[in-house]
This record gives C-alpha cells, structure tokens and sequence, in this order.
C-alpha cells in the first residue's frame, strides 16, 4: 500500500470512528426509553443516569467510554491532514468523556431527596463527584471547538444544494446555542434542563456525523483541484 492509499484508509478511518462515536454518544437516550424513563428526563441530566447509587449506572457508563474512545480515536486517525483544532478537540473531547465516565456523580443531582445523608444534609462530596463538574465543563468546550470546525468547514465548502448549505452553516451556532442554554436552565428544574440537554445531545451528535461526511468531500474536493 503507497502513502496516498494509507492516508486515504487512515482518513476514511478517523470519519467512520467520528460518526460510531457521535451515534453511540447518544445511545443513553435509546437505553433509558428501553429501562421506561427510570428518571425523569425532563429535569435529570444524562450524566445522572450513571450515578453511583444507580443500579444501571454501568449501562450508561459503558457508552460513554465507549464514545469517548471512538472521539479520541478519531481524533488521532484524522491528524494534521485535517487541521490543528479538530483533531485536538476531538482528542479532548473523548478524553474528557472517558473521565466523565469514570468521576460519577454521588447521585442524581437533580433529586435532592436521593442525596446521601437527606434530609439531615451531612454529606461530603466525593473527589469523583467534584471531579465531574471539571471534566464536563472541559468535555462542554472541547464540543463548542468541533462546531467551530464544523461552521468553517460549512462556509468553506461550496454547497452542493442552497437549503442544505444553509442549514449546514446555522448548525454549530444553534447547537452552541442549546449548549448555553443548556447551563442556564440548570438554574430551575422548571426550565427542564434534561430536555435541552438532551436536544442538544442530538444535535451534536448529528453534527458530527456531517462533520465526518464534509471532511470527506473536502478531500475530494481537494483532489480535484489538485
């Protein structure tokens, strides 16, 4: 195999490991129908459902190392070809959900009757449970850095139909959008901060797997104008 053949199967690679990633990072939602909503997912953030007093937690946890290790491995496949900051994101962004997996929270946040010690209040966070705040807020840039790339590589790539375009270059900035919105509806439960969560999830995850088709057409592309 010459170095052009190996970088191709490299690259194709690096995208089909960015879109198993993306499907399997939302596979929490797919779980938690099949087990009917043990939380209510209005209000409870996903990372609640793989709480260490959760006797399903393992479920939950499995996906996310399983996502993380195909982010970050794709992150490493895709490499230089594919810029600096996707590849670093990506890597960051599957790192940090490897690690989210493995701080759990003490409980589900969101129900404070279901916190250790309530209602008396002597409870002393893990280093697990604080631990996860770091690696969700740092898993939460990362993800804002792959829509950057993915709203770039939108406007860069001449559009193979105007309506798609269009939406292909408003997705990062909505799906960035559902991310802020996302930490200020943690201010109430009546805001369903779950929801959003949950919305923005899906549309991450579809972004990504666009992601990975559009870095293929920009080879392509680049091959044809040599």
């Amino acid at each position: 195999m010459n170095k052009n053949n190996f970088d191709g199967a490299r690259a194709a690679a690096g995208r089909a490991a960015l879109g198993a990633g993306a499907v399997v990072y939302s596979s929490g939602m797919a779980a938690e129908a099949l087990l009917k909503w043990p939380l209510n997912p209005t209000t409870t953030l996903l990372s609640e459902l793989a709480a260490r007093d959760r006797s399903y937690r393992r479920i939950f946890q499995t996906g996310d190392l399983c996502a993380g290790g195909l982010f970050a491995a794709s992150g490493a496949l895709l490499g230089a070809r594919e810029g600096k900051l996707l590849p670093l994101c990506l890597g960051v962004f599957g790192a940090a959900t490897i690690a989210d997996a493995l701080s759990p929270l003490d409980y589900p946040i969101s129900h404070a009757s279901l916190r250790p010690g309530h209602p008396a209040g002597q409870w002393t966070p893990s280093a697990s449970h604080t631990a996860h705040y770091v690696t969700t807020t740092i898993a939460g840039s990362a993800a804002a850095g792959i829509c950057l790339v993915h709203w770039r590589m939108a406007r860069s790539l001449p559009p193979q139909h105007p309506a798609a375009g269009v939406v292909r270059r408003i997705a990062a900035p909505a799906v960035v959008g559902l991310l802020l919105t996302g930490v200020a509806t943690l201010a109430s439960d009546k805001l369903l901060p779950g929801m959003v969560q949950r919305v923005q999830t899906l549309g991450f995850s579809a972004l990504c797997v666009d992601l990975a088709a559009m870095t293929a057409r920009r080879r392509r592309w680049r091959a044809t104008r040599g």
